[in-house]
């Protein structure tokens, strides 16, 4: 009897990324079936599977925050992110504790968290959801734009600025944390806007509830932007096109195996920013 189907996502061409595979592949137990993404697979000599066709009770991601996002954008399964450098939020395992995660699993020391994602439409066309955050940016450097900011058609704030960003608790802890925007916690149902380089000193961080669907207006003629969907997907917009971001009825799924969200909080946010 299976216990668990288990697949590993690897960051695109990280051979390091592949050793820590093979790593866990030396202590997992024997009735896991084990599901390698394509990338991961021609590293390992392993047949592979596109990473669409990824379906997994847990799926263990190697490399950083963008392949975890990545990974929850088009797989399906809670992720558990193994973080190989960087700040690595969202990858909850360090090289140390990765034998000691592997035990956990197999002992079913872990739950699955899930947090909510943004639905986003382009003109009435669905784009893909985003774990992290929306933002909207300047398509030219140091040109700063004029953004109508509006919730269910009702008008909150027009701001120049570089950018809005619009994020989800966890991408709460990521751009819009850099930008000044507060941390939110987690499980909390909300988005918060935050602005980029505004040109008023004092515009401050709006936090949203789930029920408000937020629409950013392009003001003004010649005011070309970027859409930047989870720092994944970039689709350039301008003043004639709607932009609207709601509540998805997807959920970002994450395996947690005993860290609290302040324990990372404290060592990935405070402690770097201390040190």
């Amino acid at each position: 009897m299976i216990f668990l189907d288990v697949a590993f996502v690897i960051r695109r061409d990280c051979p390091r990324c592949a050793s820590i595979v093979r790593r866990i592949l030396d202590i997992v137990p024997a009735d896991w079936n084990l599901i390698f993404e394509n990338e991961v697979a021609r590293f390992i000599g392993k047949k592979g599977v596109p990473l669409d066709s990824v379906k997994a009770d847990i799926i263990v991601t190697i490399g950083g925050d963008g392949t975890v996002l990545r990974t929850l954008q088009r797989a399906h399964g809670p992720v558990l992110g193994i973080n190989m450098g960087g700040l690595g939020f969202l990858s909850e395992v360090e090289l140390g504790m990765v034998e000691n995660t592997i035990y956990k699993l197999e002992r079913k020391e872990y739950r699955i968290e899930k947090s909510i994602k943004l639905k986003v439409t382009l003109n009435g066309v669905r784009q893909m959801d985003c774990t992290n955050e929306v933002l909207i940016h300047s398509d030219r450097i140091a040109k700063i734009r004029r953004f109508g900011i509006y919730t269910s058609d009702n008008f909150i704030d027009l701001v120049a600025a570089d950018g809005v960003i619009v994020a989800t608790p966890v991408g709460s802890t990521s751009y819009s944390f850099s930008a000044g925007g507060p941390i939110i916690y987690p499980t909390l149902d909300a988005a918060v806007i935050t602005y980029l380089a505004p040109f008023i000193s004092g515009s401050r961080s709006i936090v949203i509830p789930p029920d408000q669907e937020i629409n950013i207006r392009i003001l003004g003629k010649d005011q070309d932007c970027t859409l930047v969907l989870d720092g994944q997907e970039n689709v350039k917009v301008s003043q004639a096109d709607d932009i609207r971001v709601s509540l998805s009825e997807n959920k970002a799924e994450f395996v947690n195996v005993g860290r609290t969200f302040f324990e990372r909080m404290r060592d990935k946010l405070i402690k770097n920013v201390v040190d």
